[in-house]
């Protein structure tokens, strides 16, 4: 049926992901899937496979990729691949969704550490120093206020639905203006700023298109006079510069941020994630790229991506199969 080279590394138990997905599927035929141990195996995978489990090809790597017909990515980011090219060589590119509800947990968890202010208060504390009724300084209840999303995929609209067991009002931000459940209002791209203007909590889930790289920038932030960020889309969303200068100068009240510009080369590699020092400025709580990595998510996604793949072995369509460039 075609070999299929798995690129990434997978949570273990692959036989049983794979064995699990076949009887899912219905599916009695056999399929090759092969782990690469290293890097000359992994050119002849690439070479050989009609599927390919990765986070990213190279140019070289698509050039000698003479029998691929799909690329399945084990997540949702897909803003490293060149889909003109892999369209021209009819390559179909394919993600996940599983860790959506990861993801918003840990973002709305992120609006609930502003508005509580939790890190500054531990930090302070291990120091001595109490915020709180102590220290004369109440913090926040998220009842009655307004949350902007801004990207309603399906993370998105897990947010929203998190903000309104809250109490929230909830705004998204949408190319498509179709309703949403728990949304109470929905705007396009162009009327961005008015949703920010009637916002307090501003979380943004967007990828990284030519459309969106640099979308938050000292325009924006000069709109968010006293209000609160959180990003767990993709860190050039982001203009760096323009959000450390609105963080540093105060024109933010506070923001958290989960996605950066600068990452490891590798895993378990130290880096700074900026070239500008965030880690400074104690109005900002920095998490490391780790919304969507839970327990639960790393099984469901790979489920999901091992499925996939099976599903496409039998003729079938794929799933979340991506039509545009980010998405």
């Amino acid at each position: 049926m075609g070999k299929v080279g798995v690129l990434v590394p997978h949570p273990g138990r692959l036989e049983e992901l794979i064995n699990k997905a076949k009887q899912f599927e219905g599916f009695n035929g056999d399929i090759d899937f092969v782990v690469p141990k290293n890097a000359k195996e992994k050119e002849s995978i690439v070479r050989e496979a009609v599927s390919l489990i990765a986070g990213g090809i190279t140019e070289k790597e698509l050039v000698s990729a003479q029998n691929l017909k799909l690329i399945q990515v084990p997540f949702a980011g897909v803003d490293t691949f060149d889909l003109e090219a892999l369209n021209e060589k009819g390559i179909i590119l394919a993600n996940v969704h599983s860790n959506a509800t990861s993801v918003a947990e840990y973002a709305f968890g992120l609006v609930l550490s502003l508005a509580k202010d939790l890190a500054r208060s531990d930090r302070d504390l291990r120091k001595g120093y109490w915020h709180g009724w102590m220290g004369r300084e109440p913090n926040m209840e998220l009842f009655g206020k307004t949350l902007c999303v801004v990207g309603l995929g399906n993370i998105g609209k897990k947010i929203a639905e998190f903000a309104k067991a809250f109490g929230m009002h909830t705004i998204g931000v949408k190319k498509n203006l179709e309703p949403y459940p728990f949304v109470d209002e929905v705007y396009g791209a162009k009327d961005l700023m008015l949703a920010i203007e009637k916002s307090l909590f501003v979380v943004v889930v967007l990828p990284l298109t030519n459309e969106t790289k640099g979308m938050f920038n000292k325009d924006v932030f000069n709109k968010m006079s006293g209000k609160y960020l959180v990003n767990v889309g993709r860190g050039s969303v982001i203009n760096e510069a323009d959000l450390f200068q609105a963080l540093k100068n105060g024109v933010l009240k506070r923001a958290a941020i989960d996605t950066w510009w600068t990452y490891p080369e590798a895993p378990m590699q130290y880096a700074m994630p900026s070239k500008y020092p965030f880690w400074e400025l104690d109005n900002i709580i920095m998490s490391s790229h780790a919304a969507g990595y839970s327990e639960e998510s790393l099984i469901k996604v790979w489920e999901d991506a091992v499925r996939n793949v099976v599903r496409f072995a039998m003729g079938k369509s794929p799933e979340n199969v991506i039509t545009e460039k980010g998405y």
